[in-house]
Order: C-alpha cells, then structure tokens, then sequence
C-alpha cells in the first residue's frame, strides 16, 4: 500500500481517468457525479490507499464554518399541508422557520422551500427534484395537516443521499434527528413559578389535536406535578375535543381552579362565558408566548424561544453536512431548547 501522505486527488483522478473535482466530489459524497464513476473513484483510491488527512478535514470545517461573501449553496426546507402556505398560519412555526433560514445564512447557505405535499408531486419526484438542484440537507418543518395519529405522521421518502434534520418531532417515522421545545421542563418551570406565586389550584385545559401533536409532553409533566403534590388541590387535566364549552364549564364549576394554564386562542376563549377579571379572579398562563395572538397581549406563561429551536436545527444540519451523515440515523439524536418564563399581567401573587 502506497504511503497516503503521497497520495494526490491527481494521482487517483489519473487512474480513474477523471477530473481532480469529479474526485473531489465523489470522496465526498457530493451530488453531480454518476453513481459508476463514484464507484470507479472509490476504487482508484482505496487501490492507491488514500485515506483523509484529520488535520486537512479539520481545516476544510474551519473553513466551511465561516460565512462566505456568497452563499455556498442551497438546503431546502420541506413544508406541508394541504395548500403551499399554511405553515404561515402558525405564529410559533413561522418563528422556528425564521430561526432555520437566519442561522443557515450565518454559514453562508440559502433555503429554498419546497411544498412535499403538492397535488400530483410523488416523494420520488421531489427527492429527485433536490437531488438535480445539487441540495446537501434537508430541514423538514413541523407536518401540517399529517393528523395528530401516528399513522398520518410517516414520511415515505427516500433521505439516503442527503443530510436531514426535522425542526420538532411531528414526523413519527422515519425517526430523524430534531431540535425541539421541550415542552415537559417547561411546563414543570411554570408550575413552580406559579407556585412561587401563591397559586395552588393549577388547572390544565388543552386541544386533544395539540396534546398529541406534542406527544402529550405538556400533560405528562403536568401529572408528574399533580402527583407529587397531592390529587385533592389540583384538579385533573382537561383535554378536549376542539372547544367543547359545556364539558369545559363542567369541569371549571367542579374544580374552580385558581389559575389557569392552556393557550392564548383556546383557553381564554373558553373563559370568556363565565365574565371573570383576570388575574383578579382567576390567574391564566399559556404554554406558547411565541404563538401570542394579538387579541390577547401582555399574557404571563412561556416563551417557548421558537427561532433559537429553528436556529439549533440548522446548526445540526449543517453539521451533519460537514460530518457527512447522510440517510436515515442509526440513533437519532434530539436537542432540546428549554423555555423562558415570562411575568405578564394576567398572573399576580397571591
């Protein structure tokens, strides 16, 4: 075996009988080569045993890592639903897209966004379509539309020759890595700020749709809490089937929670039947500031720091890029964004 410190791109583009940037992209799994020429360039250089020098890799990275003056290429972010924009209608989702598409910039990438579920358009299709742009990675965003079953959130696609990240973990199947809300410290962080507040009654009311979108990460640390802190001072979740008014009404008359946690356009608007000044008469926290609907302003609860989940998905992204970690992972690796508790004006101290 020759000495690879002597092995050249040239040397293995001369047996291969190619060019040095045909060799370059094949080592490195780039698009734009043939699947038998990268087969003729990997032979060629494990014949002349070329093996990659760590320091040059380690510089390439440094380099890759600085924002150029143009950008260096193009990743593609896939949306979903039934029509080209509805992830639009989604304040904290437009804020996680925000997020991926300002920090793929900081590395000098471009984003172009790509509807998956485009009448007439086949996964086949669409994988060949960012394949011939010359696409490295893929960010999926939140599924829109896929149902809140698990049956409805599996992608049938074809990632084995692309870096793909999802931002959130609405996509069940195949299992990818994501950056997150961590919804269950979050709401652990809120109910101990509430109850610094004085508040003991702490009620949950949340959309079934929403709760499972989630995977139920909300009402999970929310019974953790109810049962290490006695069931007869708070009152059990209350998870509906849209807004059910009557069977909401029920269970406020039971157990006159005094705070309420839920969202901005859900819970408040259940409230409004009963005419109670809050946070006079009842307290209220939403679970996503981000999401904050401009009718409901100056709201207390959790930002749910959405563009730096955005941000961090690009950043695993384009590591995985760099790495070059493609297809589906073996173990798929989650990073989790914790929340900031804001004091607003619908929570006071007891």
């Amino acid at each position: 075996m020759k000495n690879q410190s002597r092995v050249s791109l040239r040397t293995i583009a001369e047996q291969a009988g190619v060019t040095r940037m045909t060799v370059s992209l094949a080592l490195r799994g780039k698009p734009g080569v043939s699947v038998e020429t990268r087969r003729k360039v990997l032979k060629a250089a494990r014949q002349q045993g070329y093996r990659p020098d760590p320091e040059v890799s380690k510089l390439m990275s440094r380099i890759r890592s600085r924002p150029p003056s143009e950008p260096r290429g193009g990743l593609v972010l896939l949306t979903s639903g039934p029509h080209a924009r509805d992830w639009m209608d989604s304040r904290t989702e437009r804020k996680f897209i925000d997020g991926a598409v300002a920090r793929a910039r900081d590395y000098g990438y471009s984003m172009e966004k790509l509807w998956m579920d485009e009448p007439g358009l086949s996964s086949e299709r669409l994988m060949e379509i960012i394949w011939s742009r010359g696409i490295e990675g893929i960010l999926v965003a939140p599924l829109v539309g896929h149902g809140a079953d698990r049956s409805q959130r599996k992608l049938d696609m074809d990632f084995s020759r692309f870096s793909v990240v999802q931002i959130s973990d609405t996509v069940e199947a195949p299992a990818l890595n994501c950056a997150i809300h961590d919804q269950y410290m979050s709401m652990l962080r809120m109910l101990g700020r509430l109850e610094a507040l004085g508040y003991r009654r702490m009620g949950l009311v949340l959309e079934r749709a929403l709760d499972l979108r989630v995977n139920r990460r909300w009402t999970a640390a929310f019974l953790q809490y109810r049962e290490l802190h006695g069931t007869g001072d708070v009152p059990p979740p209350l998870v509906l089937e849209g807004a059910d008014q009557k069977r909401f009404d029920r269970w406020f008359a039971r157990h006159r929670p005094d705070v309420l946690i839920s969202l901005d356009r859900f819970g408040l608007r259940l409230l409004e039947a009963h005419g109670l000044d809050i946070p006079h008469d009842l307290g209220y926290a939403s679970l996503d500031l981000d999401g904050e609907d401009p009718e409901f302003p100056g709201l207390s609860g959790i930002d749910q720091n959405a563009r730096l989940v955005g941000a961090s998905a690009a950043d695993m992204l384009v590591a995985a890029i760099h790495r070059r970690q493609q297809g589906i992972p073996l173990h798929p690796i989650r990073t989790e964004v914790e929340g900031s508790w804001v004091d607003g004006a619908t929570t006071r101290p007891q």
